[in-house]
């Protein structure tokens, strides 16, 4: 492949790379990319420009702390801050600027979405009431793991770490959890009550100290050993961001969708799309 670059007549199109002695010309490129993503890029605009008019016309704002409650809601069982933006960037194409260009302005669509909304009082005690256990706080263990066929084998992995050997080398050499062997045994951020996990598995993690290491520990049908890299422990929710969450929550159950309110800002703000009439509703 190379990028060709040269000046071009008016009018013309010019080559931006080639394959052998066949060109593709900078207006192929942008035809294709229209086909493909035209519609939704298109509608994505729009979309942009008539929230934004409308949240003036309300006089609606996102503050940088909402952002932030937002963001980290999003980043809620990923093992880090990193690995969010990193999963963003391979599977959505999003920057970091972009991916919280995206959280103002869903934050700032649903706030137009629910506005004259009301919530009671009663209305989020009851939903309290039945979701405690929602908003209990829960312990976070990063947690390695070598699984391995027997218990005979676990308790060979537990005497060769015993003897001082590397726990990650020992991962990478015999555990059969293709996924977490490649990493070096690590599965990451585990919550103290994750329904994916054996329960007692959970039970034995939780109580212990980082760098510990336990085992053997039957995993359905096979067995492993475990090392906890480090526990957090979440602070206490604040009640009354709680409750504003859950007020949120509610006000959205009870407002159109989201695609319909877009659907709606578009034809009271007057939009025209003039290339394909399909794309209107």
């Amino acid at each position: 492949m190379a990028i060709l670059k040269g000046e071009v007549a008016e009018g013309e199109s010019s080559d931006i790379a080639r394959a052998g002695d066949q060109p593709v010309t900078d207006q192929q490129w942008i035809d294709e990319l229209k086909k493909k993503h035209g519609d939704e890029v298109l509608l994505g605009l729009l979309n942009h420009i008539v929230v934004s008019k409308e949240a003036k016309a309300l006089k609606i704002t996102v503050t940088d702390h909402e952002v932030e409650k937002e963001l980290q809601r999003s980043m809620a069982g990923y093992s880090s801050e990193q690995q969010y933006y990193e999963q963003m960037e391979s599977e959505l194409g999003l920057s970091r600027e972009e991916v919280r260009e995206e959280a103002v302005y869903r934050l700032t669509l649903q706030a137009i979405a629910t506005a004259g909304i009301n919530i009671s009082e009663s209305e989020i005690d009851d939903y309290l009431a039945q979701n405690a256990e929602r908003f209990t706080p829960k312990k976070e263990m990063q947690l390695s793991m070598i699984k391995v066929s027997t218990y005979d084998e676990a308790e060979k992995v537990m005497d060769r770490l015993e003897q001082g050997e590397n726990f990650a080398e020992l991962a990478r050499e015999l555990s059969i959890d293709e996924e977490s062997r490649l990493r070096g045994g690590s599965i990451g951020m585990v919550e103290e009550d994750d329904p994916f996990w054996p329960e007692d598995l959970l039970k034995t993690a939780a109580g212990l100290e980082a760098g510990d290491i336990a085992g053997p520990l039957q995993t359905g049908g096979t067995y492993a050993v475990i090392r906890l890299e480090q526990a957090i422990v979440p602070r206490k929710q604040d009640q009354a961001e709680v409750r504003q969450q859950v007020r949120e929550e509610l006000a959205l159950e009870k407002a159109p969708p989201l695609q319909k309110v877009e659907s709606d800002l578009r034809a009271k703000y007057d939009t025209a799309i003039y290339i394909d009439n399909s794309l209107q509703d």
